[in-house]
């Protein structure tokens, strides 16, 4: 059990979005990383792949100098508590079925068993696993099938927290992990079998859609990320809503209370927090603010 603990703190850190749906490439390179303005003062706002392949290093250029270009890092929490006994205890009390429910218990016989069909293909009992919530195994079966599409590496957030820890520069975050957790772990809630279901089938598309998030990620594009926002928003709006509205708008405040400080924040987020009509750069727009993306 202390294992699979392990591997799930590791995993509740990828909040992107991987399923996302095909779409044409960009006709003009950018980039995800934005400059945000108002009234002189400045902050760089960047989309995050929370987890890498070798190959997509080095990142792209304008990363860095969003980086060197800012006073403090902001990051959606602080990852480096994954690894303290406080929040393993709480994951392990936040990812477990109450009382004496079990996954058989909550999901019909066909779900159930494909699920476990699933678990076997990559080597885990699910017997072992029968007090997890879905969404825990579903998220520990996105990270093993990942894995074998070569993203080991850890994503843009780490990469520039380390180097925020290197240069002593400060770090802020937008939210606890506590808050992470706790929307993780309720996605699929009241509605198990359709959830397991359906993110069963996405994992078929997991590679296709892998490319095409990192055709968008690196070429600032948002077409095929915004169609699967849609697509999210209509056929799981709770989800979304914990997932995305309901965060994106308690970031927002943070985001007014870095703009009207004279120094230069540059804020990390997942890249789906970035895109669609609930998305921060809309907000911003909205709020009064000039945005661009730096290029």
């Amino acid at each position: 059990m202390k294992r699979i603990i392990s591997t799930c703190a590791l995993v509740l850190i990828l909040t992107g979005v991987f399923s996302c749906a095909s779409g044409p490439p960009p006709d003009k390179p950018g980039s995800s990383v934005w400059q945000v303005s108002r009234k002189g003062n400045t902050l760089f706002l960047g989309g995050s792949i929370h987890i890498l392949r070798d190959t997509d290093f080095p990142l792209p250029k304008e990363y860095d100098q969003a980086f060197s270009k800012s006073s403090i890092l902001v990051l959606e929490a602080d990852i480096e508590q994954m690894a303290s006994e406080e929040i393993t205890q709480y994951i392990t009390s936040r990812m477990l079925l109450p009382d004496d429910i079990t996954l058989q218990l909550i999901l019909d016989t066909d779900t159930y068993e494909t699920l476990r069909a699933k678990c076997n293909e990559y080597g885990f009992i699910i017997n072992n696993v029968s007090k997890f919530k879905p969404s825990m195994i579903i998220t520990i079966l996105t990270l093993f099938q990942i894995q074998e599409f070569g993203f080991t590496r850890q994503g843009v957030d780490i990469h520039y927290l380390e180097m925020a820890r290197n240069e002593n520069k400060p770090v802020d975050y937008l939210e606890t992990v506590k808050t992470q957790i706790d929307a993780l772990v309720a996605m699929g809630d009241g509605y198990e079998n359709d959830y397991v279901r359906y993110s069963l089938n996405d994992l078929e598309n997991t590679e296709n859609g892998i490319t095409t998030l990192l055709t968008d990620w690196r070429r600032g594009a948002a077409s095929s990320t915004e169609t699967t926002l849609a697509e999210m928003k209509e056929k799981w709006p709770e989800i979304y809503k914990t997932m995305l509205t309901d965060r994106n708008a308690a970031w927002m405040p943070q985001l007014e209370k870095f703009l009207a400080s004279e120094q230069v924040y540059f804020v990390i987020v997942g890249l789906a927090h970035l895109h669609g009509p609930d998305g921060l750069l809309r907000h911003l727009k909205k709020s009064g603010c000039k945005v661009k993306r730096v290029r």
